[in-house]
């Protein structure tokens, strides 16, 4: 009986009115906000980081297909005239604010009169932006008349890393290319310059 006794007195003083009580809704309520506000937080880093790393995607695709057109113009430089002021696109791929020359909107659209290689090289870089996911992408080669340098020009609309819910088809033309005109936004461009012949 004494042993009971005391088993039962360590029992209650273990377990006292302050530690043996249940949570309040107050403190469930209080718990579940700041949970709340952290995930909102670690979801907002999240997305955050998926559209850097979708730019930083749509960026290296767009630079390697133009390094790829400025080895074609070094391997066929004397047939560099036939390259130059054409620009390639899908028209059913733009932004309704883009009235931009399109000289090539599709890979059958290429002249039969120029030269096999150019036909070639122009053909093969065209299906190869057109398969690189780029959204509503725009290229063009253009020759500088004073310098001789060439630009080439890979574009893609890069919607995502717009916040809130803005229309892309209903801005205005803000951004500038490295040609010196405007594009529309929110278009992103990668541009090389290369002299093809001096090589």
């Amino acid at each position: 009986m004494a042993f009971r006794q005391i088993h039962d007195r360590h029992r209650i003083g273990f377990c006292g009115r302050s530690l043996c009580r249940g949570y309040t809704l107050i403190e469930v309520l209080l718990t579940g906000t700041i949970v709340l506000i952290a995930m909102t937080g670690i979801l907002t880093t999240q997305m955050v980081g998926i559209k850097i790393t979708q730019n930083a995607y749509h960026r290296t695709q767009a630079t390697t297909l133009a390094y790829q057109m400025t080895d074609y113009l070094r391997a066929n430089c004397s047939a560099l005239s036939d390259y130059v002021s054409l620009s390639l696109c899908r028209s059913g791929n733009r932004a309704a604010n883009d009235k931009r020359n399109c000289t090539i909107d599709d890979a059958s659209d290429i002249s039969a009169d120029i030269t096999t290689v150019v036909d070639d090289d122009l053909r093969a870089w065209w299906t190869a932006i057109d398969g690189s996911g780029l959204p509503k992408w725009y290229a063009t080669i253009v020759q500088a008349a004073d310098t001789g340098l060439v630009y080439v020009v890979v574009q893609w609309d890069d919607t995502h890393s717009i916040e809130g819910s803005v229309n892309p088809d209903e801005l205005e033309e803000s951004n500038t290319s490295c040609l010196g005109t405007a594009i529309p936004a929110p278009m992103e461009e990668v541009c090389l310059t290369t002299l093809p012949c001096a090589l």
